[in-house]
């Protein structure tokens, strides 16, 4: 079994050394040795969290607090988690020029903490929030204290991800 996986280790970095164009797609998976649990397995947020009632862009407007009971428990282990090997690795590899694009559905940012620069985030990320109603950014970590993040003109703040229902581009 030992030759038949370094036979297609050695074939995969040849591959990637001859490519001119190498992208790695990521999900979930890469993320949990960093202490993510998958959103849908047992211990993630959907067996705790009825996606219909907490992800929604609808159930966020008509009551953005109980939305938000739910992100701050997934902003306290997300803003927990450290860059594991495979996001460093990664890193390395985009370093090294053998990487040019990693294209994630994570909202966690351990890419980029893991040291890539070229890093497509389909659903979004977590790190920054926006108001709804004006427009304004901020970093998610200059509110973590308040309960309920709130921008200057007192609207309630909603994170960068993807809510179902609704593109990922805040838009008023």
């Amino acid at each position: 079994m030992g030759t038949i996986m370094n036979d297609l280790i050695r074939a995969a970095a040849e591959m990637i050394f001859k490519s001119n164009l190498t992208l790695a797609l990521t999900g979930a998976g890469i993320s949990v040795e960093s202490g993510i649990p998958d959103f849908r397995s047992a211990g993630g947020l959907w067996s705790k969290y009825d996606p219909s009632d907490y992800a929604t862009i609808t159930a966020f407007r008509q009551n953005p607090e109980r939305v938000w009971n739910m992100l701050r428990e997934m902003d306290a282990v997300v803003s927990g988690a450290r860059p594991n090997p495979a996001h460093t690795g990664l890193g390395e590899m985009e370093k090294m020029g053998f990487l040019h694009c990693i294209i994630t559905q994570n909202v966690d940012n351990l890419h980029q903490a893991g040291g890539a620069k070229n890093v497509i985030e389909y659903h979004g990320n977590s790190s920054t929030l926006s108001c709804l109603s004006c427009g304004r950014t901020y970093r998610a970590e200059e509110k973590r204290s308040e309960g309920t993040p709130r921008c200057e003109c007192k609207n309630i703040l909603k994170p960068d991800v993807v809510f179902f229902g609704r593109p990922f581009r805040p838009q008023p």
